[in-house]
């Protein structure tokens, strides 16, 4: 990992600088990223424009702290649509050095159609258009730059962009106990690094927690002892002290289901039948177990079962989908729906919108929509389960995560785009030399098997 921040030196160095200027010059960075994104662009310097995106999307996800102008981020909300408009711009202007494409993308086109039939409906035809738009350019800019990437730079782009991941995650830890104000969430003293808020922590970390057990399986990274140690140490001093439940459950879960497929597939998929089936009984569990170590104002054990207040903006959510059953009214309706109602739901104990990406994607683009997309993740899952059985416990990790969080539906944000990366792993199939020649080695192992018998 050391040898990838020197190698990548000069552009950390830049990126520093234009934070540098965003916080405390700020007007000079709105000249400064855009032509730091055409120069990338031009010179074809692809991983330096993919992780541009990254950072600008991490430093947008910020709240901003009261009477803290070092802390004002405002310039990365305001510049983080350039991403997908330079990132597809150059895609066109370089599309021969992209082929060959990745297939997988044409799963995602009824949606994206049926998105753009929705814009009929919607209450704001102006932001749905432009969410619409970044989300349909993310969707198929990310994919087509990893496998660039992946195809010319092989396990130098892989340990560079994990690197550049954990390095960040590593100034969150940093900021939490160096500048408090920043990385701790004030009015609950809970962690919340460099993002928006704990929970925000938490969606990152079981994403990036996939990221890293999907490079190690197919060999496209390699640690050694003392990295994975200080990888692992990051993820849970983070997720511990953020106290995200969804974060904290959606890793185990992922874990479990994975070890699980390690022994045998048929075991993973009881594994995940079971959490399931016993759903409840295992919430029971955990409360009993949170209440005899004496961690209930840890894990606020008060508000587990309403869901710090989501279960009131669901049947809320659910009342009003009805008039957006089948088509829905565009990308940005759930908040367009919610917000006027922000004040009635906060007096009934909820602080927020929908928080369930189910129900997000279904007022914005219909049941039709949901099926659609879902339908779309799924098979792009089935197929990478066909080539490796951990599609399987990445696709139960990430459904179960985004019944608490409505994340999915937007495309500008630090977690969709760690998500197209995971997609992409999974649907092209890349692996090491050496992971290839081991599974060619236990196919033949077992077709003389199935012979002998």
């Amino acid at each position: 990992m050391i040898e990838a921040y020197k190698e990548h030196s000069q552009f950390i160095m830049i990126l520093i600088f234009m934070y540098v200027m965003g916080v405390w010059v700020d007007p000079t960075i709105y000249v400064i990223f855009p032509v730091v994104l055409l120069m990338f662009g031009l010179k074809q310097r692809f991983f330096e424009l993919l992780i541009s995106a990254i950072w600008i999307l991490i430093l947008s996800d910020y709240i901003p702290v009261k009477n803290a102008t070092y802390a004002d981020l405002q310039f990365a909300k305001d510049l983080k649509p350039l991403v997908p408009l330079f990132m597809f711009g150059f895609f066109l202007m370089y599309r021969e050095r992209f082929k060959p494409f990745p297939k997988f993308l044409i799963y995602f086109i009824p949606f994206f159609l049926i998105a753009i039939i929705a814009l009929n409906y919607s209450l704001n035809l102006q932001v749905g258009i432009q969410k619409t738009i970044s989300f349909v350019l993310m969707y198929i800019t990310i994919p087509l730059y990893v496998n660039l990437l992946a195809k010319e730079q092989g396990q130098l782009f892989w340990m560079s962009l994990f690197t550049y991941i954990i390095g960040m995650l590593s100034i969150g830890v940093v900021l939490g106990f160096a500048i408090p104000q920043i990385g701790i969430l004030e009015s609950t003293t809970r962690f919340k690094g460099i993002f928006g808020n704990p929970n925000g922590v938490g969606i990152f970390l079981n994403l990036t927690f996939i990221l890293w057990i999907l490079l190690e399986e197919k060999g496209l990274i390699q640690l050694t002892k003392k990295e994975r140690w200080y990888v692992l140490s990051i993820i849970l001093i983070s997720v511990i002290w953020s106290g995200s439940r969804n974060g904290m459950m959606s890793i185990l879960l992922f874990y479990l289901t994975y070890r699980a497929i390690k022994i045998n597939w048929f075991i993973g998929v009881i594994v995940v039948v079971a959490f399931i089936s016993f759903n409840e009984f295992v919430t029971v569990f955990l409360i009993e177990t949170v209440a005899f170590f004496g961690m209930e104002e840890y894990f606020r054990i008060d508000t587990l079962e309403e869901g710090s207040g989501r279960v009131i903006a669901w049947v809320f959510a659910w009342d009003q989908i009805q008039d957006y059953f089948f088509i829905g009214g565009g990308f940005g309706n759930d908040e367009n729906v919610m917000r006027p109602n922000y004040y009635w739901l906060q007096m009934e104990g909820h602080d927020g919108g929908v928080h369930n990406s189910y129900l997000s994607m279904w007022f914005d683009t219909g049941i039709i929509g949901v099926v659609a997309y879902f339908g779309a993740l799924v098979k792009l899952m089935i197929d990478g389960f066909k080539k490796n059985r951990i599609a399987l416990a990445i696709m139960v990790s990430i459904f179960f995560n985004i019944i608490y969080e409505s994340w999915l539906v937007a495309s500008l944000n630090p977690f969709t785009i760690i998500l197209l990366i995971i997609f992409t792993i999974v649907a092209q199939n890349y692996v090491s030399e050496e992971v290839e020649e081991e599974a060619k080695v236990e196919d033949s192992s077992s077709e003389i098997e199935v012979s002998y018998v």
